[in-house]
């Protein structure tokens, strides 16, 4: 007996381990078995929520299960990621990623790393941002920005989606290379900036392209003034770019967008994601929202691509954090 208990015991550990090697295929082959939710840091309404919505119908139709849009509002879009943080690394929890997932670490009170804690599933758009008037600031043009700051005690004012969102970032970098000062103003999200911009109680904001901003201007309620890249696009092809109007190229942005989930979540699991978010981002439905907001699709080959993408992004907005001296609301 005693000669045979160790290769039985052997056996054994051998089937566990067999066992436990088929798991992580058999979790992928499962997932998802119950709805998943995004959650997204801005107000609804806003080009962010806009993209967001529209992925995750997409998203619904590949999985077989929905995916919900949960808005968690404020702190800069740490609520959203702190949220998911405290959620299982299982993949029923994602969070719509974007540039403040690369300028949060720098500005403090970020209580997790960026390196280990998220994981980065695909990036989705790359986002327009364009230089928008109040009509009661009389501000046409890049120029006429500068001279309104430069008059202005404290420097004209201006609205953002919030601390650290793309909308504050092209502002720093229109501060810095235009040398003015500027009021900012931060809110949760860009729908709530939006309906103070049109009625007159900020001067300006620079704000992601979106189907709500593009009628905003159709109707004549707020003013372009640049799109803050080096060409016009399609969806205001009226409205001039950075490089027309011959503004540093410092001044330039452009967004991202994208999904991720917390960091350990299983690697099949990411995999099975990662085809759901390519699939939804690349559908003729999203890619035709996608066209009328002004955005351009853009998706990852891999998870690892667009984890790649992400440290990139963290060590080019460390700099313009450090300078501007940008601090979380």
């Amino acid at each position: 007996m005693q000669t045979r208990y160790p290769r039985r015991l052997a056996l054994a550990t051998l089937a566990a381990l067999s066992a436990l090697a088929a798991a992580g295929p058999a979790h992928a082959q499962k997932f998802p078995d119950k709805p998943i939710t995004l959650y997204i840091g801005f107000a609804p309404g806003g080009s962010a929520d806009t993209v967001a919505r529209a992925l995750a119908e997409e998203m619904g139709k590949n999985l077989g299960q929905r995916v919900i849009v949960d808005n968690k509002g404020g702190a800069s879009g740490n609520i959203a990621t702190q949220t998911l943080l405290n959620s299982p690394a299982d993949g029923y929890s994602l969070v719509f990623a974007a540039i403040h997932f690369a300028t949060n670490p720098w500005i403090g009170g970020v209580k997790y790393d960026p390196a280990k804690d998220l994981q980065m599933v695909s990036q989705i758009t790359s986002v327009p941002v364009l230089m928008v008037a109040s009509t009661e600031s009389g501000i046409k043009t890049p120029a006429d920005a500068v001279a309104l700051a430069k008059k202005t005690p404290g420097g004209a004012k201006a609205a953002s989606g919030g601390v650290a969102t793309s909308s504050h970032l092209a502002m720093e970098l229109f501060k810095r290379e235009m040398k003015i000062d500027m009021l900012h103003i931060p809110y949760k999200g860009g729908a709530p900036a939006n309906q103070d911009l049109m009625a007159g109680q900020v001067d300006l904001m620079f704000d992601l392209m979106s189907g709500s901003l593009k009628a905003t201007l159709d109707s004549g309620r707020a003013t372009p003034v640049a799109v803050m890249q080096a060409s016009r696009i399609a969806a205001l092809p009226n409205v001039p770019s950075a490089e027309e109007l011959k503004l540093p190229r410092g001044t330039h942005i452009r967004s991202w967008q994208g999904i991720a989930v917390k960091g350990g979540t299983p690697a099949p699991v990411v995999k099975r994601l990662h085809e759901a978010v390519v699939a939804a981002a690349t559908s003729e439905g999203f890619r035709a929202r996608v066209a009328q907001l002004g955005s351009e699709v853009v998706t990852s080959g891999k998870p690892e691509d667009f984890q790649a993408f992400y440290m990139r992004e963290l060590a080019r907005w460390q700099s313009v954090v450090k300078d501007a001296g940008i601090k979380p609301e």
